[in-house]
């Protein structure tokens, strides 16, 4: 055996071997992924912070940059211009949170304070409906007046309770003071992210360039380039969609006059970023806060925004989203099913751009070779 082929030989035995003992220990595996994942967690916020930060950034950056003091640029400084734009890109994002938040919130606050004022009535129904059924409560009656309560037992399932309580408040508070945690050192990489994003991307090149083939890193720098462009354009119009969506709740149920209109059509605008079976949770929600003051309009709310969302994930989302990343209609729903299948919400988030990213590298690499073929 010559010894190139024996070096294919060896790679392949090695390759075989790896294969069979991920197979055989997939547990160790899954458990050494998750551990990592845990650890890189705040820096994969942060990255995904920065990816959406770079997009109302990069929009004022280009703004500023064109405005004039006389013939020369109002802003000289570069680094000055990156701040400034970047500060103006959180405080966009920042307050359309709080528009959000402000317009949501209240309303749910008002619906728990109603339902709580309610109790009484609620109550009283419940001893209506008791004393209209007293014959068919006696049965009942009977089966707990001959159960024998061991007082010890229920004393010490109590205590157990209010352990296993004491505990899990502990583990809330212990989570909410990490995801604190998280959140900062992710706001903060991302911010170390975008005020050097050129010198990052230079220095990944270089990487690239150095350890790998010219061909193999011109091919992941070309894939990047497309993937941020599809990922981009993406999240953009995945907002611009959300927008109409909501707009058209709103003008809908203002029509045929069901309350909290503006609330529930922002918050079906919200959900919608979840594509196409995202207004589904808003429905719910929605629901909750009619229910409260007229409860026959709920019926009409839900036919409402069921033909609304049939429209949108049949027309709407996959013309208005699928043609922005090149992604035919078909394959945009093909997407969505399969990444909600597969990875829950992330999935359903990020499973068009990511198909988009293969079907867009696919069809170049087919036309490629269809060219050279002819």
């Amino acid at each position: 055996m010559e010894k190139k082929d024996f070096k294919k030989v060896f790679q392949l035995v090695v390759l075989t071997i790896i294969i069979y003992w991920a197979i055989n220990n997939l547990a160790v595996i899954n458990s050494f992924i998750s551990k990592i994942t845990e650890i890189l967690f705040p820096f994969i916020l942060g990255g995904a912070l920065a990816f959406i930060l770079n997009i109302p950034m990069a929009f004022f950056e280009k703004k500023i940059a064109r405005l004039k003091n006389g013939k020369k640029p109002l802003i000289k400084n570069k680094s000055f211009l990156r701040t400034i734009s970047l500060i103006l890109a959180i405080i966009v994002i920042a307050l359309v949170f709080f528009l959000i938040i402000k317009l949501i919130l209240p309303e749910l606050i008002d619906v728990v304070e109603l339902l709580i004022r309610n109790i009484p009535y609620y109550a009283e129904e419940i001893s209506k409906f008791i004393e209209n059924n007293t014959d068919n409560l006696k049965d009942l009656d009977a089966l707990m007046t001959n159960i024998n309560f061991d007082q010890e037992s229920i004393k010490n399932e109590l205590m157990i309770f209010i352990s296993g309580l004491l505990s899990s408040s502990i583990s809330v508070v212990i989570g909410v003071v990490g995801v604190i945690v998280n959140l900062v050192i992710a706001i903060v990489f991302s911010i170390y992210i975008l005020t050097g994003k050129e010198k990052l991307q230079m220095q990944c090149i270089k990487f690239l360039k150095a350890y790998l083939k010219e061909t193999t890193a011109t091919k992941i720098i070309e894939t990047a380039k497309t993937a941020n462009k599809i990922f981009k354009s993406f999240f953009t119009v995945q907002c611009l969609e959300a927008t109409i969506l909501g707009s058209l709740c709103i003008i809908g149920m203002l029509l045929l006059k069901i309350p909290y209109a503006i609330p529930i059509g922002v918050l079906i605008g919200v959900t919608a970023l979840i594509p196409v079976v995202g207004a589904f949770i808003g429905i719910i929600v929605g629901a909750i806060l009619i229910v409260s003051v007229e409860p026959i309009k709920v019926i009409t709310f839900v036919i409402f925004v069921l033909i609304l969302q049939q429209i949108e994930g049949n027309v709407i989302y996959p013309k208005v989203v699928g043609g922005s990343v090149g992604l035919p209609g078909m394959w945009v729903l093909l997407a969505v099913t399969i990444g909600g299948s597969l990875f829950g919400f992330a999935g359903m988030l990020l499973g068009v751009p990511f198909i988009s990213v293969i079907y867009t590298i696919i069809k170049n690499d087919v036309d490629k070779r269809l060219k050279n073929f002819i």
